[in-house]
């Protein structure tokens, strides 16, 4: 999966859904961008060709597959920009069970393909399949559990699951990673929400999402499990507001220069001049800039669980650091391994994924005070005005 998280070799990120259809059946929801796709001009339009391919495990450490199949697809390129193309997959899945799934998008005339491997939990009545949100305005489905600004939604049920619905609000002030090496006690996820509503479920009445922070749906509320919807800031997952630009790069400044760029009256003008500061001129900071921010971007698409992705402990580690050598992965861990130089050992970094009522995205990072040495190294070769890591 390593390179999965490179940023220069992942030319497309689709987003999938599992929605719960019926008794041994489920639908896989997937979208992407149409601009992502590569198309071929013919006599009539421009046509891109495409197909998913997938395996089912009850166990990712397990060779037995649940189902399996491939899928192909043609479309014509759209006209507009912006336009995510979607469609669906029906899958066997007897419900009741944790699943994990490997899926291949390739992109037929590129001749490429990226993996992606999902959580998919059936176990109970409030398992995320079980809950479907669609755009208000459009009816489309919501593929992707985020969204970059304040939306209007509805909540679709089948007819085995007609009943209330409770929506809890959690606003998303959750701090940065702390260093690997750190032995900070590291913040414990609040489950106290500060607003909660219950919905009539009525198709036909938009539901408002009015403000950024963690929208938690449940049938019942004395267990966590549930749908979980996030708001972030416009754009997400790039990163363009000057809050932001500001916020990640933290893990390169002092206290003192943080502090300094915080209260400039000119913020992005203070960290342009951050950039071009540690990298000496201003063609030489816009290849950091353009890097740094560019991983921040692929942490946020990749990582994103109830925080943004840069700021989680693999943000932290792929930020810094860059794309791993080797990735692997077990049921609850992902074990990263980076190739050091000059007779140096391999450094590795293990994840361990974390029980969260919000997202099956959660991994924290097993600290140890081994990381000081290599992370002040990665961050002064920053500060140095060179790239670390930049051989993928």
């Amino acid at each position: 999966m390593a390179y999965r998280y490179s940023t220069g070799l992942s030319f497309i990120y689709p987003d999938y859904h599992p929605a719960a259809t019926s008794g041994d059946s489920l639908r896989l929801l997937f979208e992407f961008n149409a601009t992502d796709l590569l198309y071929v001009n013919n006599d009539s339009a421009a046509t891109g060709s495409y197909a998913i391919s997938y395996a089912l495990y009850k166990d990712m450490e397990s060779k037995l597959i649940v189902d399996s199949g491939v899928h192909y697809f043609n479309c014509t390129k759209p006209v507009e920009d912006g336009f995510r193309i979607r469609g669906a997959i029906d899958v066997v899945a007897p419900d009741s069970f944790n699943y994990f799934m490997r899926i291949d998008f390739s992109d037929l005339n590129r001749n490429q393909a990226v993996t992606d491997i999902i959580t998919i939990d059936r176990t109970g009545i409030q398992s995320p399949d079980k809950f479907l949100l669609v755009d208000a305005y459009t009816n489309a489905p919501l593929v992707r559990n985020f969204n970059d600004r304040p939306t209007n939604v509805r909540i679709v049920q089948n007819s085995e699951l007609k009943r209330p619905v409770f929506m809890r609000y959690f606003k998303t002030d959750y701090p940065i990673a702390e260093p690997p090496f750190s032995d900070d006690r590291q913040p414990v996820l609040s489950y106290v929400g500060s607003e909660s509503f219950l919905i009539e479920v009525d198709e036909t009445v938009p539901i408002p999402l009015e403000k950024p922070g963690i929208y938690h749906f449940q049938y019942d509320t004395l267990v966590p499990e549930g749908y979980t919807f996030f708001i972030f800031n416009e754009d997400f997952p790039k990163l363009t507001q000057v809050a932001g630009l500001l916020e990640s790069v933290r893990y390169l400044t002092t206290r003192e220069e943080f502090s300094r760029i915080s209260n400039s009256k000119n913020i992005k003008a203070a960290v342009d001049e951050f950039w071009i500061d540690k990298a000496g001129n201003r063609e030489r900071a816009r290849e950091l800039i353009k890097s740094y921010y560019g991983r921040v971007q692929t942490a946020n698409r990749l990582f994103t669980s109830y925080l943004e992705g840069w700021k989680s402990d693999r943000g932290l580690i792929f930020v810094i650091f860059g794309t791993p050598g080797t990735v692997y992965r077990s049921n609850n861990t992902e074990t990263w391994l980076y190739s050091q130089t000059a007779g140096q050992p391999t450094l590795n970094f293990v994840f361990e994924r974390k029980k969260n009522p919000f997202t099956d995205n959660d991994f924290m990072l097993r600290r140890n005070p081994y990381y000081d040495i290599p992370w002040y190294r990665a961050v002064e070769t920053w500060r140095d005005g060179r790239i670390y890591n930049d051989s993928y």
